[in-house]
Formats: structure tokens, sequence, C-alpha cells
């Protein structure tokens, strides 16, 4: 019996790849692990595309862990693959539009205050004049900043602005100056920021992040604890997933010194190792859910496709 096989395509395929082909095995779904790196434009190709384990056919879905670093032209190759597959009609889960609203931070900032989401004030630029000049107005007006890099993850390369010696002393990733306004904990010396897991439009898992120090990242030493998410928490979630069109994405939010909620990032290739220690919530299983709802949905649409013909 031939199974539908899909692709997974990370740069370092590890636990988060070997939960995925797990979850699929058990719904009949055949994963092959590959790096996008590894796939070239070939116009000898009937799809133009060569991705290795898929010679003779495209995969009938895709879902991207990870996308390697790399030059501006590399990142493009790998980017025109994502967009090509769904051209094709290969669901790639997230696709390249996704990826491309939430592998930049200025882009979210964009997106979530255009979908008049709450998210820190933001300024982005690549002035260090005009930098400079924001740092000190926001210092004038008693307001602490945070720059990030903009292509950063688990809370590496950030930095706390608290005065302009602060600023100074930093060189910014890339001559990029991403600011926000820090946002100060809703109780005093205690740290601690949510990570919400919204899988087409519900929330799949939640989790505490809380830490000794203000930046609460799994990866940076935060401890991560199961939680339950208030009604505004979930919309505001599902509403920040929705902003950068991702059929799955891991939204941060902070609770802010009124008692609200604001959206601090939203990644749309998250880790869950953390997520699921924490809640033991099988979440390779609900993505394999989903990739199979997208392979059946393909599947019917070709059907009756071809009976029309």
């Amino acid at each position: 019996m031939t199974y539908p096989r899909i692709v997974i395509f990370n740069d370092t395929h590890g636990w988060h790849s070997e939960q995925l082909v797990s979850a699929l095995a058990k719904l009949s779904i055949e994963a092959l692990c590959v790096d996008l790196a590894d796939c070239a434009i070939d116009l000898d190709q009937p799809s133009g595309l060569s991705i290795p384990g898929f010679e003779d056919q495209l995969p009938v879905a895709a879902i991207v862990r990870g996308i390697a670093p790399g030059s501006l032209e590399q990142i493009t190759l790998r980017m025109d693959v994502l967009h090509t597959l769904t051209e094709l009609n290969v669901p790639v889960f997230n696709p390249a539009s996704a990826i491309e609203h939430t592998v930049d931070k200025a882009r979210t900032s964009l997106r979530l205050h255009l979908a008049e989401l709450s998210t820190p004030r933001t300024w982005a630029c690549e002035n260090k004049t005009k930098a400079t000049k924001i740092v000190k107005q926001q210092l004038s007006l008693g307001r602490t900043l945070v720059i990030k890099p903009l292509f950063g993850c688990q809370g590496k390369g950030i930095e706390k602005i608290s005065s302009l010696a602060d600023f100074k002393a930093i060189d910014a990733v890339g001559d990029a100056f991403y600011l926000q306004h820090y946002i100060e904990p809703f109780k005093q010396g205690e740290w601690q920021d949510w990570r919400i897991l919204v899988i087409d439009g519900q929330v799949c898992a939640a989790m505490s992040r809380q830490s000794q120090h203000w930046i609460t990242n799994f990866a940076q030493g935060g401890s991560c604890l199961p939680t339950t998410v208030t009604p505004e928490m979930e919309q505001l979630a599902i509403d920040a997933t929705q902003a950068v069109q991702a059929d799955y994405a891991g939204v941060d939010l902070i609770r802010t010194c009124d008692g609200s909620y604001t959206v601090l990032e939203v990644n749309s290739v998250p880790a869950w190792k953390g997520l699921y220690q924490a809640t033991n919530i099988d979440v390779a299983g609900h993505l394999a859910q989903a990739l199979a709802s997208r392979i059946n949905t393909v599947s019917t649409n070709q059907s009756k496709s071809d009976h029309a013909v």
C-alpha cells in the first residue's frame, strides 16, 4: 500500500521532527526530513523544483520547522521553493507569506499594528542618528526601551536601554535598530509572559514562562509552567496568528501594568518542547491532524476536478 508522503523542512532535524514523523505515521502518512538548502530550482523538472526524496512526485504537503541562516540570495531561493509549492496547490504549513510576516520582527509589528492589535510601541530604522533621537526622546519621557535583532530568536541579542550610555554601548545587528517600549512586569520583580500555541484558529496549548530575569525564554533559563488562559488572551493570540496569515503560530503575550495583555512576538516556526514538558499536550499530534485535513481537502478537490473533466 502506498501512503501519502509529505516533507518536513528544517536545517537540523531532531526531537521536533521525530515527534512529527511519529505522529504522521499514526495517520498513515510518510514524512521525509529535508533541508530547504538542499532543494533547487530545476526547469528540467515538470514542477520546476528539485526536492530530495521527491524525484518522481511532489509531496502532498509540507511543514516548515526551520530555515537555516544564510545570505539574502540563499534565503530568497529557499522562499522561492515554498512560494512555488503553494502555487502548485501543495499545502505548506506555514506558507512563505506567513514566514515573511514573522521572521522579521518589524514586519510582525506592522501587521499587528495594522490589525489594531495591542503590541508595544515600536520603532525600526537603519539610521543611527534617528535611532539616537528616538532613544533620547523616550528616555526623557521616563520610558525604558528594548533593542532586538530583526531576525533574532530564543531571546538572544536582546538588550535593555535604561540610559543613553546603554544605547551607545550596543552594536545593532546589521545596523538595523528595532526598538520597543520595555513592558514593566505586572507584579514588580516577577517576570512572566505566556506562550500560546494556535493551530487553525484554535488554541492548542499554553504555558507561562517565569524567570528571575526580564528575559523569560525557555532557551535562556526561564521556567515553563502549565497555565490557563483567559478569553481575552485566547482571542488576542488567535487574532495575532490571523494578522500574520499563519496556519499555526506561537504567540507571546505579556501582562501590562494595567492588567491588560499585549503581543510581544509571533513565531511562525515555533518550537514546542517547553510546551510539551509543561502541559504534556501532544502538539505534534495536533499538527499531524491539521496536515491530514489539508491533504484530504486537496485530494477531495482533485477528485471533484477529475470527475468534472
